[in-house]
């Protein structure tokens, strides 16, 4: 048997719409993804993809579960293979056994641990190290108020070998988390250990659940070398696919539908700083087509930023390149050249937002810079021009999605060469053969759900449950007690026991364990809501929300004796019993 714990690893790790959206054609619809449903036939598209829970469901035929249940479905694949291949994309090696895999779940946990400590220490060294005031002053003269450098979670690593080993290697265990998160650099054949960052800037990586996965870290000396250095690969961390910013884009954001790419930590951290806050940047990178995967499946449009001169020129490109495996229809890709000589950073503080955000507005396409770029140099007014660009742009259209953008590119192309489609496609050997229906045959399913009748508040508990499972931990046996008296609580109730016996628990696998009961279909419902709380007030929220129902459900047993009291004929009260109906504050009718 795989554990438990590194299933739920591996999916915490998978994007759903990365898996299912090679299979099944999905648009983008609100803030899910919609699509004609592969497990059963239908005109009209009735399966949505949730990315925030990592969740399909079908509303037509009622087939759901998680990456792992769709493989499972879909694939037809085995259990093995389809963990196997989840793990495989996610860089995670299946364990042999359940022994090795408590150790393998235990160390990244620990490690997140320890990156979180790593961060909370240079935090507070930029708060009050007796070396910060350089620092200090550098945020200040590059506008950061205390607001942005909270919310980016900015900190400092003072100057010295050991500082952060000093802190937090209180043991040889803790030593070695630091050099495996990539904290110390480790030399055991000179015997030297000694902090990775030291006099630098500290910008904490998270990934999408806010965990702090690695660090940037920027010189304060405009002589020292490099001028930033980030964390090397770890088990948690994997440059190629991580953006900065982004989780803090998401919080920042509410309706986010674009990104737009820059260079730098200190320019995602100025533009945030000047009301744009939905910027990342790649980590010491290009931007690799996995960086623009993950953005569309979070926004239509992606901007990528540049400075005007040759070196901006040249990435921008390299960027387009990345970009045309993932241009499927609905996405829109522009590219913004700053002046030369300005950043990002330097451009909002000097211009404001405003200018900023028309400079954005006036970005140039996809298409527009894929020809521009391939054009210069040639003669477009000769026939040798002309079949040159065929010859440059065919093998990149090639790679292009099948679509409509593809073929829109194909015209631009023709009306640029003065060769029509047909021939221009004949000529260059582009195939615009689409492939066939990828739904799966049907499968359908009946999955009849039973309606549950709950109190509101019985109702708003389930729903921040849902959003956070880890408040079911905050109850005790006692408080379940209480709460097993009223039978119309049995599925909260239920579901707490789950969390609290399952350990760690997120939404996406607290559903898939429900999947197949009677309820699922109001649980995934309730999952959908927004109970319009912050993270941090979903805790309180849930007690208050209990004490509350314990009230309710005090009150709901009073009156039930009492009910059942003034059944009875008042001759046939004993004295208790007349006692329980005077304290109630009821007299017999």
């Amino acid at each position: 048997m795989i554990p438990q714990e590194f299933i739920e690893e591996v999916l915490a790790r998978t994007d759903i719409v990365e898996i299912i959206e090679g299979r099944v054609v999905l648009k983008k619809s609100g803030q899910n993804y919609s699509g004609l449903c592969p497990f059963h036939d239908e005109k009209t598209p009735s399966f949505s993809v949730s990315q925030d829970k990592q969740f399909y469901y079908c509303f037509g035929c009622q087939a759901s579960g998680s990456a792992l249940k769709f493989l499972l479905e879909f694939d037809r694949m085995d259990f093995i293979s389809a963990v196997e291949y989840l793990a495989q994309k996610a860089g995670l090696e299946v364990p042999r056994d359940r022994q090795s895999d408590d150790g393998e779940s235990r160390k990244r946990k620990s490690l997140y641990e320890i990156l979180d400590q790593s961060s909370a220490y240079y935090r507070e060294g930029l708060r009050s190290h007796e070396s910060r005031v350089r620092a200090v002053d550098y945020l200040k003269d590059r506008g950061v108020s205390g607001e942005i450098a909270r919310d980016y979670g900015i900190g400092y690593a003072p100057p010295g070998w050991d500082n952060l080993m000093q802190k937090l290697a209180v043991s040889n265990n803790d030593r070695q988390l630091l050099i495996d998160a990539g904290m110390l650099t480790d030399h055991p054949e000179e015997q030297k250990t000694y902090d990775r960052f030291r006099d630098r800037i500290m910008f904490p990586i998270r990934d999408l659940r806010g965990r702090t996965i690695a660090f940037g870290g920027r010189v304060l000396d405009a002589d020292a070398k490099p001028k930033y250095l980030n964390s090397p690969e770890t088990s948690v961390f994997h440059k190629g696919r991580e953006l900065y910013g982004l989780y803090e884009a998401r919080k920042r954001v509410q309706k986010l539908d674009r990104l737009i790419v820059v260079e730098g930590y200190m320019d995602v951290v100025a533009l945030a700083q000047n009301g744009v806050g939905y910027c990342v940047a790649t980590l010491g990178t290009a931007t690799s087509t996995d960086h623009i995967e993950r953005m569309f499946r979070i926004v239509p449009t992606v901007f990528f930023c540049f400075d005007g001169d040759e070196a901006g020129r040249n990435a921008a490109w390299k960027a387009l390149k990345s970009t045309i495996p993932a241009m499927e229809d609905g996405r829109s890709a522009k590219f913004l050249f700053l002046p030369d000589g300005e950043d990002p950073d330097t451009f909002i503080r000097k211009e404001g937002r405003e200018a900023f955000e028309t400079a954005i507005g006036s970005a140039l396409g996809f298409t527009d810079f894929f020809f521009q770029t391939l054009e210069e140099g040639l003669d477009m007014n000769s026939a040798e021009g002309r079949a040159a660009l065929s010859k440059l742009a065919v093998p990149l259209m090639a790679e292009l999605p099948e679509g409509v953008f593809k073929q829109l590119i194909i015209d631009e192309l023709s009306k640029r060469t003065g060769l029509a489609s047909d021939r221009l496609v004949t000529a260059s050997g582009l195939d615009q053969h689409r492939g066939g229906d990828i739904r799966h045959p049907n499968v359908a399913r009946a999955n009849h759900q039973r309606r549950l009748k709950l109190s509101k508040l019985a109702e708003h508990a389930l729903l921040v449950l849902l959003r956070q499972p880890d408040v079911a931990k905050l109850l005790d046996d006692e408080d379940l007690v209480k709460l097993e008296g009223e039978p119309d609580w049995q599925v909260l109730v239920e579901l707490v026991r789950w969390v609290q016996q399952a350990g760690e628990v997120s939404t996406m696998l607290l559903l898939s364990h429900y999947q197949d009961s009677t309820y699922f279909d109001y649980l995934r419902q309730l999952a959908e809501q927004d109970p319009m709380l912050s993270p941090d007030q979903l805790a309180d929220e849930f007690l208050e929300t209990l004490r509350k129902m314990l009230v309710e459900g005090d009150a709901q047993q009073k009156q039930r004796v009492i009910d059942e009291l003034t059944a009875k004929p008042l001759s046939a009260l004993t004295p208790v019993e007349r006692e329980m109906l005077q304290n109630y504050g009821k007299s017999k009718p």
